[in-house]
């Protein structure tokens, strides 16, 4: 089984009968006999301190009891006490056995860590409890703790080593993958959830693309089946109809194929602006000039219209001049097919942020319509004629430039009574 397959149960469950099963193993061949050896020092010990009881006291007269008795516990760091020879201080049985003639020299009681020492018929010095500490004692103490360090050590380190490898390993996977990170040289849990986060964009545009292409689709068929018309019938015509009018069966079928050339160069224009990874060129645009470009590419289309621009100030920011240029011209394209008699453009410079108001004197947006009109092939007026009405794309368009430059295109309430755009860009 491998480790990086393993659940942490498994891993888990595996290291405790390990430990178990080596636990057992050192309990019998190691602790048993390190305990014995401990256990026989400590006699040898106790046997020690009742030799120097018994060379203290055998030959102390009885006015230098006390003395000695406080000298050996404060050479022994521990109590060392005169009691009455009376059943009541002893347990019956080191009572029993102090009665007896080998103890005169000294009782040890293994247990207790205690040494009684009969002085006379009525008094017995008692010393203890006797702790005895050394390093065999304290591997002793710590014999299970220490084992366990042994044995987990080696394994935990080898682990961490496993793991920071393949830490390593997912972090040069994830520098070579195609996702840019901010930072890769981060935390690798820091960049797994903006991985994370960048995939879940991704998907989200994906989706995105996937539901403009199909509504593109649907237009084209859509869009495409006028001009086709056109021509299927004109070429219908042509084997029916007399000679001389041949030429006009003719230039409505070249109409019809400028017209499907037409949707095709703003299909592949409008599909090239929605790509999110297109990047585009950042100029510095003078856009008081670019609107005056516009407007003379724009009027000649609508004599009646008159278009004004309300700065003469040069406004200058960030962005890509031929796109600008071609919101410009859509906006006023638009304006001039709707409205009556004008057309007014103004820029307003406010911090940091370029404002563009385009509005006409027209019929204006219907009520309930002007979250639609940015939609392609939209189109509002159903009355108004393909000619008319151009493909449906430019006000698609117009916002697709808009989040390219990273602003923002509402319709708002103007001067005029017609339709009123506003747009704002930033201009760093």
């Amino acid at each position: 089984m491998q480790i990086s397959n393993a659940k942490p149960s498994t891993l888990v469950l595996a290291l405790l009968l390990f430990n178990i099963t080596i636990a057992s193993l050192l309990n019998t061949h190691v602790y048993y006999s390190l305990e014995t050896y401990v256990y026989k020092q400590y006699e040898n010990y106790l046997l020690q301190v009742k030799e120097e009881m018994h060379q203290a006291f055998s030959d102390a007269p009885k006015n230098q009891w006390q003395k000695k008795a406080i000298i050996l516990g404060q050479t022994f760091d521990t109590g060392c006490l005169l009691i009455n020879r009376t059943p009541e201080n002893f347990s019956a049985e080191n009572f029993k056995l102090l009665q007896l003639k080998q103890a005169q020299s000294g009782l040890i009681d293994i247990n207790s860590a205690v040494i009684y020492y009969p002085l006379d018929e009525h008094y017995i010095a008692e010393i203890g409890p006797i702790s005895f500490i050394n390093w065999q004692t304290f591997l002793l103490d710590w014999f299970s703790w220490l084992c366990a360090l042994v044995i987990n050590l080696p394994i935990i380190y080898w682990y961490l080593c496993y793991i920071e490898k393949h830490k390593n390993n997912v972090s040069a996977m994830l520098v070579n993958l195609p996702f840019k990170l901010s930072n890769s040289k981060q935390d690798i849990y820091d960049n797994i959830h903006e991985l994370n986060k960048l995939m879940v964009k991704a998907k989200q545009e994906n989706t995105e693309r996937l539901i403009l292409q199909r509504d593109l689709l649907h237009g084209v068929a859509h869009e495409f089946r006028s001009p086709m018309a056109r021509i299927q019938f004109a070429l219908e015509m042509l084997e029916e109809t007399p000679e001389h009018e041949h030429g006009h069966l003719r230039q409505s079928m070249h109409t019809a194929l400028e017209d499907l050339d037409k949707l095709v160069k703003e299909l592949l224009y409008y599909a090239k602006l929605k790509d999110s990874e297109a990047i585009i060129t950042v100029e510095n645009v003078d856009l008081h000039e670019t609107c005056i470009a516009a407007i003379e590419e724009v009027k000649g289309f609508y004599p009646e219209v008159a278009f004004k621009l309300t700065t003469n100030i040069p406004v200058y920011l960030e962005g890509n001049t031929k796109l600008l240029k071609r919101l410009l011209i859509n906006l006023l394209r638009n304006a001039g097919r709707f409205a009556n008699t004008q057309c007014h453009v103004a820029i307003v410079v406010k911090n940091d942020t370029v404002t563009i108001i385009l509005e006409d004197d027209g019929i204006g947006i219907p009520p309930g319509k002007s979250a639609r009109i940015f939609e392609p092939f939209t189109r509002l007026d159903a009355s108004r004629s393909r000619d008319s009405g151009g493909c449906g794309l430019g006000l698609a368009i117009v916002l697709s430039i808009v989040n390219k430059h990273h602003g923002s295109i509402n319709l708002v309430e103007g001067t005029l009574p017609g339709a009123c755009f506003k747009i704002l860009i930033p201009q760093s």
